[in-house]
Order: C-alpha cells, then structure tokens, then sequence
C-alpha cells in the first residue's frame, strides 16, 4: 500500500461516522422507490443493524495490507454469495426488488466513501487508489451478493420447471388413459359392426344399439375434453360474462337436479337456505357445475339411508356466503387428503378424476376459497365460501 497508511485510522474513524448517514439514504430511496418497503423488507431495525455491519467490514477491508487485502476480498465474497442464497431461498425477495437494493446500497456507500477520500486526502495516485480499491471492494460484495440471489431463483426456476413437466406428464398420462378407453369401445363396436356387414349378418335392432353405445361413447370423449380444457384454462373468462348471480335460486335449481341421484342411491338431502337472498358476482353455470360435482361426490361416497346435509348462510362478517355439504358417508382416507385437488386423482372405479380439480379452479377464479374435511368411515364436510355482493353494486 502506498502512503495511505498514515491517512488510515482518521479516514476510517470519518468513514464509520458516516455509515448512519449512507444507511438513511438508502432507506429514504428504497422508501420512495419500493411500494410497501417495510413489508418486503421485514424487520427494517435488523436490516439497518445488518448493514452496518456490512458497512465497518467493507472499511475494515479498506486499509489493510495487500495480502491481508486479498483473503479479506475472498471471504467478503463467500459472505455476499451466502448472503445472496439467503435472500434468493428464505426470504424469496422479488428480484428486480433485490437488484434495485444492492445497486441503492453500492451507490450511496459508494458516493460518501469517495467524498471522504477526495478531502481528506491530497495526492491524486493516494486518492486514485483508495477509490479503485473501494471500488472493488464493493464490487466483490455485491456481485458475489447478487450471484448468490440469481443461482437460488435460477434453482427455483429450474424446480418450477421440472414440477411443471412432471404435473403436465401426469396430467397427459390421465387424458390419454381416458380418451383410451372410450375409443376401445367405438374401435370394438365399428369392428363388430363391419364383420356383420361383410357376413351380411346385420341385424337392424343390433346394429342401432351399437351405434347408440359409439355415440355414448363419444360424448364422453367430449364431455372430457371440454372439462379438460376448463380445467386448463387460467383466469381467462371474459368478465363481460359475468353477472350477479342469485345464490339462493341455483342452490333450489341444483337441489332438485340432485334429487334423482339420492334416490337412486337411497339416500336422504337435506337443503337449509338463509331467509334472505345471497348474491355473488361470477358465473351462475360455474356454481351449478361445483355443486353438482360435489353433490354427486358425497352421494357416491353415502350408504343406503346416508344423508348429505346442503347449508347456505352469510359469514359472521356478511361478507362472504358460505356453502357446505356435510354426508356421513365413507370418508377420504387421511393419505388421500393432500390429492384430492390433483387432476385425474381418484379412488372412484368409474372415475376420472378431474370433478374436483375443476370445482377449486372454478371456485378460486370466483374469488372465492374451497375447504374439504374429512374422517374415514365417518363422513366429509365441503366448505365454498364466495364473496358477497350487493344487486345495487352492479
């Protein structure tokens, strides 16, 4: 180092007094820069404190000999890579966020630092060279920082991605199945059909019967694909379709939809409607479909003489109406619970699997939320809550 060193314990001690100063700065700029800085940033004292320790390392590293310098520069490195992981792993900072705090932090210290250094010291070679130094200093600091902070997002990425192929190969693997198994039925029928055809051994009453079961067979394909496709879709309705939907009037509409299947099975529903009239901003036909998949759901899983309990009421705050469907039938086993959401899960033998999947991707385009509870052999409760809103607001 060149005479400097004489410089050293005054331009340090005007260095450690001026850290408050560069730390206020750069709060004030975040502060004005960053929406809601005291929430991305978390405890802003710990921060503050953090970057003060930042700040006396940094002028520590400063004045010391060149081969101290030089191990001082390699762990300082190693610190802001760490440091980077963290903010990239545990606190999940956005990333334009973190890059606009390290370069507010690398300028303002950056700007002080210099301002001491140019009067405080006379020679330009001295001021040359503590400037070019602190340079790099900051330099091994924050790049290493900002390093560490785009290796943790580029493994989350990465992770994102895999999980994304993997939900995708899975998905894919579940249609392909469905569509198969259909297509078996019309392959087996038309070629049953041709053989009575070529053995001129048609029998009309036969013949029509196996096109009524290719067609049955068909609109499966069709009723699958389009529920597929519903379910693939994100957020993507038109909100012009849109409207203020009476509650109450589909909850009676689906009840009486619903009551063929309790008999069928022998089971017994229960409707409980409030006095007043619930409404909700969304799509009437989406909220008939969801409680029809879970009316349906919680039938299949009743025993003969089960019940299916079917609520409307206004929450506590009147500002969400909450729908649930209680049955005392099988229950989801405990190991089930974490899949009921996935598409194409089901323990069903003639199911597909995407009921559900399609009624939370419904419900949370709603706004709304879905909850689903359940004990093994003693019954599920299904909990929707949608947002409440007045006919005079639309």
């Amino acid at each position: 180092m060149i005479k400097t060193h004489k410089y050293k314990e005054k331009l340090l001690y005007l260095i450690i007094e001026k850290i408050p100063s560069m730390i206020e700065a750069h709060l004030q700029d975040m502060l004005q820069k960053i929406e809601n800085f005291h929430n991305v940033i978390g405890d802003i004292e710990a921060y503050r404190t953090s970057l003060y320790s930042v700040y006396t390392t940094v002028a520590g590293i400063l004045f010391k000999e060149d081969e101290e310098y030089a191990e001082a520069l390699q762990q300082l490195e190693k610190t802001g890579y760490e440091v980077g992981l963290y903010f990239g792993e545990v606190k999940e900072m956005n990333r334009e966020i973190f890059l606009q705090l390290t370069y507010s932090i690398r300028i303002y210290s950056f700007d002080y630092v210099c301002s001491l250094i140019n009067a405080h010291l006379s020679e330009p070679e001295e001021r040359s060279f503590l400037t070019s130094r602190f340079f790099e200093i900051l330099n091994a600091r924050f790049n290493s920082c900002v390093n560490g902070f785009l290796f943790a997002k580029d493994k989350q990425i990465h992770h994102l991605h895999n999980q994304k192929l993997s939900i995708m190969g899975q998905m894919a693997a579940g249609m392909a199945h469905e569509i198969r198994n259909p297509l078996c039925s019309i392959k087996g029928f038309q070629q049953l059909m041709k053989r009575m055809v070529l053995n001129e051994t048609t029998n009309t009453n036969d013949f029509l019967n196996y096109i009524d079961i290719c067609i049955n067979e068909i609109t499966k394909v069709e009723d699958l694909v389009s529920d597929f496709l519903l379910l693939a879709r994100k957020g993507d309705s038109k909100k012009s379709n849109w409207e203020i939907v009476n509650i109450n009037q589909i909850f009676r509409k689906v009840h009486d939809l619903a009551t063929c299947f309790a008999l069928e099975k022998s089971v017994t529903l229960h409707l409980s409607l409030p006095s007043t009239t619930l409404f909700t901003y969304g799509i009437s036909s989406y909220i008939e479909q969801i409680m029809l998949n879970i009316i349906k759901n919680s039938i299949s899983a009743l025993n003969p003489g089960g019940i299916l309990l079917i609520n409307l009421y206004p929450s506590i705050d009147s500002k969400e109406a909450v729908l649930t469907f209680v049955d005392n039938g099988i229950g989801i086993p405990e190991s089930h619970m974490n899949k009921i959401f996935e598409p194409f899960f089901t323990t069903k033998e003639d199911g597909i699997g995407l009921g559900l999947s399609i009624c939370k991707r419904l419900v949370e385009e709603m706004q709304g939320n879905i909850l689903i509870q359940s004990k093994e052999k003693e019954g599920t409760t299904v909990e929707i809550r949608l947002p409440l809103v007045s006919p005079a607001d639309h």
